[in-house]
């Protein structure tokens, strides 16, 4: 295995390989725009900002991916004209709405030696091996930071929220959610893992 910035791969086909992994993660949260995997991922592949992600790349494929930056650097920035012309119109409108609100705010917490991260998925034929914590091991050895932060993980997401327990990360914040009858969200969860705590 091997964990490098998602723009140093090396492969023609990196964006697609991304916005797989990507989908395989996320999926089920973006079904409404798409039920169908591969029609999704096409539509996404477009509007990751690859120089702010890590990936754990494994036989030429992307196994696991997450955001890694610092300050107001964004994780995504999307094209409204992509989304219409893979998700359709009405579809492709709502994204564009639901993606700049949710997707394309700046961090609430910046600052030297703080990385933000987020995003973190892995393909579903890569998981339960461990690929997910190495990269996030990975990460929390990087020099530059001393303070790592998680922001609005849903209370849902039992698995992500316990990889990131046994990796040291501590709950910060809990917002409760307003419309938990139409997402099944109760609670948006923010952690924090600081180094030599």
């Amino acid at each position: 295995m091997q964990i490098m910035r998602a723009n140093e791969f090396n492969d023609q086909y990196v964006r697609e390989k991304f916005s797989k992994t990507f989908v395989d993660g996320f999926g089920k949260d973006l079904r409404y725009f798409a039920e169908d995997k591969e029609k999704l991922a096409k539509a996404l592949e477009h509007m990751f900002i690859l120089e702010n992600f890590y990936i754990a790349v494994v036989d030429e494929d992307i196994a696991a991916i997450t955001f890694c930056a610092n300050g107001d650097n964004l994780a995504i920035q999307h094209n409204k004209k992509e989304l219409r012309k893979h998700l359709g119109w009405l579809k492709g409108t709502i994204a564009n709405v639901v993606f700049k609100k949710e997707f394309q705010k700046p961090s609430v917490k910046t600052g030297d030696k703080i990385a933000n991260l987020g995003f973190v998925a892995t393909a579903d034929k890569y998981r339960r091996q461990g690929i997910a914590s190495t990269l996030m091991n990975y990460i929390l050895s990087l020099p530059e930071y001393e303070t790592f932060l998680l922001e609005t993980i849903a209370d849902t997401n039992t698995s992500a929220l316990k990889l990131y327990k046994n990796l040291g990360f501590k709950e910060i914040k809990r917002t409760k959610q307003k419309h938990t009858k139409f997402s099944g969200i109760n609670y948006y969860i923010d952690m924090e893992y600081k180094k030599n705590e």
